[in-house]
């Protein structure tokens, strides 16, 4: 059984991952005739890392379990890349912000950003942007599941880029539920928000591979982007519409010339490739 699973431990991760996660997803989105309880709702972020974890721990024992554990706290590394982390998203979305409004001849509207829906407090955004960090990074378990089991197998095999158009595009179908009616992605083409997904793919490994596989940096370059999104206007820029496009091309702009400047098979000049058999 052990070999069993260790030979096909990426697809039979992936699976469970997908198991765990979307039969979540899909109960709270009504499509199941059925409904999770609440408490293992909460869950659904870190069914990333119960999958990996166990997965390391059956096929790999408890010496590789512990070693992927302790990437969550891999934080000894150059500043330039904490500075990747934590602004990268953050700048890309604001461009696409400035970018619409000047394509678009109309003042961008930063009144009303997301986190006021979902957090109606009548508290300065600035005060609110630190706790929606931390709270991202508590709750949202996938780069345990994407960085930390995924693409370091995928690396055993194919190159940094090819390994991460690979996890990009796995990436992208687990977000299928957020487009069955729930409203979570609007009106946004699934295979525009594949796009997003490879070109982000990059970008993350590109992060990943240059910080010797911390799955810190990868997680808060994760609540980065999530956060901007909230404080940002980037769904509400333009009053009566969107151009999401934009933010998009702006990724795989920047995946491209990640791509050229590190090269393309370890997305890194000077770190080799973070890979798992």
């Amino acid at each position: 059984m052990k070999n069993f699973l260790k030979r096909h431990s990426l697809i039979i991760g992936i699976a469970l991952m997908f198991l765990y996660t979307w039969t979540i997803d899909l109960s709270n989105s009504g499509v199941l005739p059925f409904q999770v309880p609440f408490a293992v709702a909460l869950t659904v972020g870190w069914g990333f890392i119960f999958v990996s974890l166990l997965m390391t721990w059956l096929t790999l024992g408890k010496e590789e379990t512990a070693k992927l554990f302790k990437r969550f706290f891999l934080w000894r590394v150059n500043w330039k890349w904490w500075m990747v982390a934590l602004f990268l998203s953050p700048a890309l979305q604001f461009a696409s912000v400035l970018l619409t409004s000047w394509r678009a001849r109309v003042p961008a509207d930063f009144s009303h950003p997301m986190i006021r829906d979902i957090l109606p407090l009548d508290t300065p955004l600035l005060a609110l942007v630190v706790p929606w960090i931390l709270f991202e990074v508590l709750t949202n378990g996938e780069e345990m599941g994407w960085r930390g089991y995924i693409l370091p197998r995928l690396q055993v095999k194919y190159s940094a880029l090819v390994s991460s158009l690979i996890l990009g595009v796995v990436w992208s179908i687990w977000h299928l539920p957020k487009f069955f009616g729930t409203g979570l992605n609007g009106d946004q083409s699934f295979l525009w928000y594949t796009l997003f997904c490879l070109a982000a793919a990059v970008l993350y490994t590109w992060l990943y591979n240059n910080t010797r596989g911390s799955l810190l940096l990868a997680t808060l370059l994760h609540a980065a982007q999530n956060t901007a999104g909230m404080f940002l206007p980037v769904q509400f820029a333009i009053p009566g519409g969107i151009e999401q496009n934009i933010l998009i091309m702006l990724y795989v702009v920047a995946a491209i010339v990640v791509t050229v400047a590190s090269g393309a098979a370890r997305l890194s000049r000077t770190e080799e490739k973070q890979a798992q058999d």
